[in-house]
């Protein structure tokens, strides 16, 4: 990572992205609110002196590089190029050891300071098992398919919900007591390692069947609109038992945990391990035929839980929001024709295909940055009609789209989810008390949505 902030190379990372390191800036004089940490390096193009590429940091010249020859300002960029000059890199060198104790090692190493994941800590262990290249091969399929996927824990994970034994009160069977159990059973018999592999090929078509269905059903079109990776993880036990499509009840409890899952962040927070197991078992009940419940018993506030949400965080509320705007089939606003959501030009992944309903620029000096960022004041659209429109009020480029026609017109903001009623807030002339009742509006909208798609109950009076 310093290397390459020093190259300020592109470079595709371990996700298949492609990262211009060029990119990589340091935030001179961050905008602190309250006592939340703030970030001081971050992934955007370099501005003035306000966003400071770390590359120039780095360069030998780098007072020459820079846009200002103040002292204060310099005294700033001077201690951030210390910081990452002067970084202590440790090395540990370990000779003469087998596999498994190169496993254990880096397990013990990692274990200090900075954990390592469970994924790792699981392929560490593997032995002569070499499952690492086995998940990125199906990561492989996943992105051929045109589903980008991230990483390979969710792989691990749903493999080990298929092949331990699950215990419906307690966490999820640990990765590394798997590593160590099929990597023991190989060294003792070599054909484990046949049995293994054909457990994998069984898991690997069931995996790539659960991202498959995501894909067409809710519409999780690539890896960034799925509220959690570890959605594919319990849902691959379903088809490993059942490697035919669900029926129509099994179809219904799917569709019943996919939104109470993304927008209720069940799979974050204190409840997270219990819930996946209790999924996986869920799953693999329907899928032996037995005509199962997904229940869903802590109904969720719409302020707290929803309007609080900000658009552009990568959260399972976020995640959970664009797929249910992408299931309505958005339409342009200048022909009432449908966005065509399932190629990369408008991925919830680039933020400039986010429109605010509300211009953020017109609500700046009368809400909070919070308020305008929130969810219920985003839509999608191309970044053309998101250009044209500027910072009009909504009042002026929605009257400007119903001129072309009410009827399209209405069909078209239905698909927004956006309220257009005579009397709603969009028409109202004073900023604050429209935004006001337009989000609250929209609010009541966006459940509606949700608890139409999950055909139950999700949301309580707030």
């Amino acid at each position: 990572m310093i290397y390459q902030a020093f190259k300020g190379e592109k470079q595709e990372n371990d996700a298949g992205k492609e990262i211009e390191f060029e990119r990589l800036c340091f935030v001179v004089s961050p905008d602190v609110e309250g006592d939340e940490p703030v970030a001081r390096i971050v992934y955007r193009k370099p501005r003035g002196r306000d966003f400071i590429s770390v590359r120039e940091i780095l360069a030998p010249n780098w007072k020459q590089c820079m846009p200002s020859r103040s002292k204060a300002f310099l005294k700033k960029i001077k201690d951030c190029r210390e910081r990452i000059t002067k970084y202590a890199v440790p090395i540990v060198i370990v000779r003469s050891a087998t596999l498994n104790e190169i496993g254990e090692v880096f397990v013990r190493v990692n274990s200090q300071g900075m954990r390592i994941r469970s994924a790792d800590r699981a392929v560490a262990l593997m032995g002569k098992l070499d499952v690492s290249d086995m998940a990125r091969e199906l990561r492989q399929t996943l992105r051929e398919q045109g589903f980008e996927s991230a990483g390979i824990d969710p792989i691990l994970m749903g493999f080990n919900l298929v092949s331990e034994k699950l215990n419906l009160d307690g966490d999820p069977p640990k990765l590394d007591v798997m590593a160590r159990r099929w990597a023991r059973a190989v060294e003792q018999n070599q054909k484990a390692l046949n049995g293994f592999k054909k457990h994998w090929d069984l898991y690997k078509r069931a995996f790539l069947s659960a991202a498959q269905y995501v894909r067409d059903h809710f519409p999780v079109y690539n890896a960034s609109y799925l509220p959690s990776a570890n959605m594919l993880s319990t849902l691959s036990v379903f088809f490993y038992h059942h490697p035919g499509q669900p029926n129509s009840w099994q179809t219904k409890e799917i569709r019943k945990w996919f939104w109470a899952t993304g927008v209720g962040k069940r799979y974050s927070g204190a409840g997270y391990h219990r819930n996946i197991v209790s999924d996986a078992l869920l799953f693999r009940a329907l899928a032996w035929g037995k005509r199962s419940h997904f229940v869903f018993a802590e109904r969720l506030d719409p302020i707290t839980d929803l309007q609080v949400e900000q658009y552009n965080a990568s959260s399972a509320v976020a995640r959970a929001f664009f797929c249910l705007l992408a299931k309505q089939k958005p339409r342009y606003l200048d022909n009432g024709e449908p966005i065509p959501l399932d190629f990369p030009v408008i991925s919830p992944a680039s933020a400039k295909h986010r429109h605010h309903i509300f211009p953020s620029r017109q609500l700046r000096a009368v809400v909070t940055r919070k308020a305008y960022n929130s969810l219920c004041n985003i839509c999608f659209l191309v970044s053309a009609d998101n250009e044209g429109i500027g910072k009009k009020l909504p009042r002026r480029y929605l009257a400007e789209c119903r001129d072309g026609g009410r009827k399209r017109f209405r069909s078209v903001m239905r698909s927004h989810l956006i309220p257009v009623e005579n009397g709603s807030g969009v028409w109202k002339p004073s900023v604050a008390p429209a935004f006001r009742q337009f989000r609250s509006e929209r609010l009541n909208l966006i459940c509606k949505a949700f608890e139409r798609e999950a055909g139950m109950k999700l949301f309580r009076k707030s």
